[in-house]
């Protein structure tokens, strides 16, 4: 089956939460056909969608066009003129590498930026006396990215002096002291809620984030079961309520 990349740019990036993906298509896919395989994966950039410009290769292309086998496509509003405010730095990441603490730094902070709040999450290798030797994390990978989307702009609304938000999920085999997940908050001023951000980012997280863990130690292993089931109330609110 022939096979695709997608390149965000801008909005539709971090609607997504990633600049690009891969996608297997039927032979044949318009390029009309290809956006709507990624609105039903991406339900919420249909309203980004209105006017979009979509490129193969670097070149202009129309939804009646078909998609040829290991194509680029690119997708980006019209290219914006004047003095728009800037989009708030937000960074939303699920991924098997290390967490690098200082490009997570360097990608939510600005000029104004005077105070970041870091919460990070490690591999216990003791719990309630059950020894741990790894744990193995798995994701729902789209709708991970959407929710983690979702608390970014949740914490925004609740706290609007906090600009730099960073989500990060590592998913794999994670051995004892391995960092296992991330939330940073960045502010002008560390009296600005970065520190109640960065909690309820990760408490969100745990609630929300289709993510799951399993314990692997000497007695065996055993996938980790949460008690909180998500509500009509975690979702965000829909453009048509």
């Amino acid at each position: 089956m022939p096979q695709v990349t997608v390149i965000f740019f801008a909005s539709l990036r971090q609607i997504t939460g990633t600049p690009r993906i891969t996608l297997e298509i039927p032979a044949g896919t318009t390029v009309g056909e290809l956006k709507q395989r990624l609105l039903q994966r991406y339900p919420d950039l249909e309203k980004s969608f209105q006017g979009i410009v979509t490129t193969i290769g670097e070149v202009t292309a129309t939804d009646d066009e078909i998609v040829p086998d290991g194509a680029e496509i690119a997708l980006f509003h019209p290219i914006a003129g004047g003095h728009a405010a800037p989009e708030p730095p937000t960074l939303i990441l699920l991924t098997e590498d290390e967490i690098d603490l200082t490009a997570v730094l360097q990608s939510i902070t600005q000029p104004t930026t005077g105070a970041v709040v870091f919460f990070t999450g490690v591999v216990r290798g003791l719990t309630h006396q059950q020894t741990t030797a790894y744990l193995e994390y798995e994701a729902y990978p789209a709708m991970a990215e959407a929710k983690m989307q979702q608390i970014a702009a949740e914490i925004r609304a609740r706290w609007p002096k906090v600009e730099g938000v960073a989500l990060v999920q590592r998913v794999g085999r994670l051995t004892v002291g391995a960092p296992t997940t991330l939330v940073a908050c960045a502010a002008p001023h560390r009296h600005d809620g970065a520190f109640e951000a960065a909690r309820y980012g990760i408490d969100r997280l745990k609630e929300i984030v289709p993510v799951w863990k399993k314990e692997v130690g000497p007695d065996g292993s055993a996938w980790v079961t949460g008690h909180y089931r998500p509500t009509p109330a975690d979702e965000p609110p829909s453009p048509t309520r």
